[in-house]
């Protein structure tokens, strides 16, 4: 086995979908005589928690920082969503679904495809190469982490082979009902009893810089957005010291009902990009856009459209 170390380490606020691909590649490299090590920049959410003990599977080690390590990112691409040191990291490889916002000096592997989980991807990968057998626990990673990304298949991202290759791992990890086993997931992390709202804001954040515009995106999925609006003065607080804190020109939280299948936003900062790009008025910080599921695919689009205007 190459002994030289590579660490598979996925965003900030790492959720479902970065863990558990970080930890099925690592798999799948070890297999190829690569001394490839999951990693995890944060604290794990209580999803993710779920899947992991579910399966039996160890949490990967902490990795504050990944400055001169060598690092195959996956889940995201954008230094800015990257764990500490990227700056002075070796990134060999990138497997991610989202838009390409990276620029690298030099030339390396990158796989991406407009899939909804950066999990079907490496799925693909694993049933492409006949030398691998994805085992019992490792499918039941992968399908969590698209029942996890897809919210059970109700994202605007999601895509036929994302389903077709949960079927496929679904039976393999001898789960009967992939719905009803998504449902049981999304409920770990839907819950809101007991988490401050910084807890709430970060438990899916990412940054984004665009034009001169730096910008927080954080997302939450729910069952009763009753629970979240009785936090919302203390998580509206938090969200104006966050923006201050890190000099955004705005603040979105995304709180999505998985039931109903729509958001309601809660922002802070500069709000006109938002109403112009849904054509809606914000009232005390908040609207609710029906149908929206996904921030890469039906809030990211048309805000950036309107940031580029100006």
């Amino acid at each position: 086995m190459n002994k030289e170390t590579i660490y598979i380490i996925g965003h900030k606020s790492p959720d479902t979908d970065t863990v558990c691909s970080a930890i099925a590649y690592s798999e799948f490299l070890k297999k190829k005589k690569i001394n490839a090590i999951p990693a995890i920049p944060e604290d794990l959410n209580q999803e993710t928690k779920y899947v992991l003990d579910y399966f039996k599977v160890k949490t990967p080690a902490k990795l504050k920082s990944i400055k001169g390590k060598k690092v195959i990112l996956v889940d995201h691409n954008e230094a800015s969503q990257s764990p500490q040191g990227i700056e002075d990291a070796e990134v060999i490889e990138i497997i991610d679904h989202h838009k390409i916002g990276c620029i690298l000096s030099n030339p390396i592997s990158v796989f991406t495809k407009p899939s909804g989980s950066t999990a079907t991807l490496i799925a693909q990968k694993m049933f492409d190469d006949n030398k691998f057998k994805i085992t019992k626990q490792l499918a039941g990673l992968l399908v969590s982490a698209i029942l996890s990304d897809t919210v059970v298949f109700k994202s605007s991202t999601t895509t036929n082979e994302d389903i077709l290759v949960a079927k496929k791992l679904g039976k393999i990890a001898g789960i009967k009902n992939l719905k009803d086993f998504g449902i049981d997931i999304k409920k770990k992390k839907a819950n809101l009893n007991g988490l401050s709202a910084e807890k709430i804001i970060y438990s899916d954040f990412k940054s984004f810089q665009e034009n001169d515009k730096k910008f927080g995106i954080g997302q939450i999925e729910v069952v009763d957005l009753n629970e979240a609006k009785e936090k919302q003065d203390k998580i509206l607080e938090k969200i104006e010291e966050i923006i201050k804190k890190e000099n955004f020109t705005f603040l979105i939280l995304m709180l999505t009902d998985i039931i109903n299948e729509g958001s309601e936003l809660l922002i802070s900062g500069e709000n006109k990009y938002l109403e112009k790009a849904f054509g809606k008025k914000i009232e005390n910080n908040s609207i609710y856009l029906k149908k929206m599921m996904s921030r890469k695919k039906d809030l990211l689009p048309p805000l950036i459209k309107e940031i580029n205007k100006q």
